[in-house]
């Protein structure tokens, strides 16, 4: 068998495999946007029919996919569900027919779906307490960068080669990523068969909704997902209005980019549970400052300043929230109960992309982000509301077992995130 990798290494080796696999993943996302757009003669409700078909799917998804992070090898899950998602994309690349486009960006969300609970329980098994920070904000260190090459370059490469070509090159980055993954090495079960009394798909929605702590930081996150996807429907509209136009929207962008990743640099910090509690309540309010300051100063020196720091918000608030997560669930339920909080997140953002075209006409782009402050300050005041206390002890928890071919035991977990990412 082979010798499983040194920690460190299998952490960086996740963040590249994250970075590799949102490059492509963006890119796709442009290529799809335009054939829709080209293929329905610029049909706005097939438009949004392929943004919430792939969405909706992960969120139908989730209860099933945090299950495979449980009941199996993490690794091999997600091995499995990029390399599904990769057949998922060359499928795409050959179809014709509008319908059949969109039905299958549903099929290849699903497909993702496992990933990113079943990583989110690997790095509690991979990195002690202390340097889970450091582990998380390394993967979203490669989310970010791997977001900002992908809107760099999605475009240039549906322009010049075509959308086919882009559906492939991300279903080569899904190959590069179970490649990475696999050779992580090692065995990852977290030993859910032995607690039949938390057995079912719904066990982490039921943890999720008991755990006042877990309940009111993935409510807190929901509603700046339901506040950011009305943001990103406003954004371009907003960017115009101001005189900024799409070469402004472009470096807005890649400022909330660059702010995440600084976030990312600054996670290793965050090594124990009230720094992970402060980490929740200052994304909310970093994200709420930012998103209300863009609605009441309109003048784009200054929006651009704005959107790194909103992006250092949204990276503190996802660490935040999977580091809680993390930390308060029982490590046999992490994959469901992370795989839960993603979907009510998810389901905000897909609510808010419908509901912010509705709003735009009437409160304007601008109104539409002082609303959006308004959800974030709901978030703020939901966050000073979570323990301050420390988590109780189970001295019953057993830790899972991380096994190369010398058998060697994970770090103890005192109790027990795209990784959620806005």
């Amino acid at each position: 068998m082979r010798r499983a990798a040194s920690p460190d290494t299998a952490i960086r080796r996740l963040a590249i495999a994250r970075f590799v696999s949102w490059a492509g993943s963006q890119a796709a996302n442009i290529a799809l946007l335009a054939l829709v757009y080209e293929r329905s003669n610029g049909s706005g409700e097939w438009i949004s029919a392929a943004l919430l078909a792939a969405l909706g799917a992960r969120v139908i998804a989730s209860p099933w996919a945090g299950s495979l992070g449980d009941y199996f090898d993490r690794r091999l899950v997600m091995v499995g569900s990029d390399l599904v998602a990769a057949a998922c994309f060359v499928a795409i690349s050959q179809v014709g027919s509008l319908p059949l486009l969109v039905a299958l960006a549903g099929v290849a969300g699903m497909a993702e779906a496992p990933f990113g609970p079943a990583s989110g329980a690997l790095i509690s098994m991979l990195v002690p307490d202390e340097r889970r920070g450091w582990a998380n904000g390394m993967l979203s260190i490669g989310v970010a960068s791997g977001m900002v090459l992908g809107a760099a370059f999605g475009g240039v490469l549906v322009a010049t080669l075509g959308a086919s070509t882009a559906f492939l090159v991300n279903a080569g980055s899904f190959v590069l990523s179970a490649t990475l993954v696999i050779s992580i090495g090692g065995k990852f079960v977290s030993g859910a068969r032995e607690h039949s009394e938390q057995r079912g798909v719904l066990k982490g929605v039921h943890f999720m909704l008991e755990t006042r702590m877990v309940r009111l930081t993935v409510l807190s996150a929901a509603l700046v997902a339901l506040a950011l996807g009305m943001v990103n429907v406003a954004e371009l509209p907003y960017f115009l209005d101001i005189g900024a136009g799409k070469t402004g929207f472009g470096v807005a962008v890649a400022a909330w980019a660059a702010g995440q990743i600084v976030g990312g640099r600054l996670a290793a910090r965050v090594n124990d549970a009230r720094r992970e509690r402060l980490a929740l309540i200052a994304g909310c309010g970093v994200i709420t400052a930012a998103v209300a300051a863009t609605g009441a100063l309109p003048v784009f020196a200054v929006v651009g300043l704005v959107f790194v720091a909103g992006g250092l918000g949204n990276a503190f608030l996802n660490l935040g929230f999977v580091l809680i997560v993390q930390r308060w669930t029982p490590h046999h339920l992490q994959g469901r109960t992370l795989a839960a909080a993603e979907a009510l997140a998810n389901t905000a953002l897909g609510v808010s992309l419908v509901v912010g075209g509705l709003l735009l006409s009437v409160l304007t782009p601008r109104g539409v982000f002082l609303l959006a402050g308004a959800l974030g300050c709901m978030a703020v005041a939901l966050t000073l509301r979570t323990p301050r206390q420390p988590m109780p002890e189970k001295p019953d928890e057993q830790p899972a077992r991380g096994e190369d071919e010398r058998q060697t035991d994970v770090h103890r977990l005192p109790l027990v995130q795209p990784a959620f990412s806005i």
